[in-house]
């Protein structure tokens, strides 16, 4: 019994460690996001074929960014006691995972406005956008496995009982 009460102590110091730091992840997602936004706003205005559909991607990732930057950091403000006893915050997991699709579908229309340009040099810009939200899409969708598969004493002893 006091072996598992120490290996609970120690596990919750950990834990408390772990968010300290990750607090900024939210904040840094939002910037990354801004500064590709700032960029795809360059590329539609030197091109007028694919300008209004880059623009429109540009504003909506920037409005997706504010809301991920929330999402993350609500789910990060979760207490390390809670988060090990009832498990991480499927609510905020579920709306920010809902929020990668989406950022997903611009990745696919950036795509597609890529093959409808004709300039090289604006390709080039566009292919290094593309990647860079696609990275800025992974880091995200790696913060939610993450956070998605932190321990919980509940989540284990129904697990336990279940069997």
């Amino acid at each position: 019994m006091y072996a598992l009460s120490l290996l609970a102590m120690f596990s919750l110091a950990l834990l408390a460690h772990a968010e300290n730091a990750t607090s900024s992840l939210g904040e840094q997602h939002r910037s990354r996001v801004s500064n590709f936004v700032q960029e795809l706003e360059k590329v539609a205005d030197r091109d007028r074929k694919i300008g209004e559909e880059v623009k429109a991607v540009a504003q909506e990732e920037k409005e997706i960014s504010e809301r991920v930057k929330e999402k993350m950091e609500n789910i990060e403000k979760r207490g390390a006691l809670r988060t090990f006893l009832i498990g991480s915050d499927y609510k905020n997991l579920g709306a920010l995972r809902s929020d990668l699709v989406t950022s997903r579908n611009h990745i696919e229309r950036l795509n597609k406005a890529l093959e409808r340009t004709d300039s090289s040099s604006i390709k080039t810009v566009l292919e290094t956008q593309i990647k860079d939200l696609t990275d800025i899409q992974t880091k995200a969708e790696d913060f939610a496995k993450s956070m998605e598969g932190k321990f919980s004493l509940f989540g284990w002893l129904s697990r336990m009982l279940s069997k």
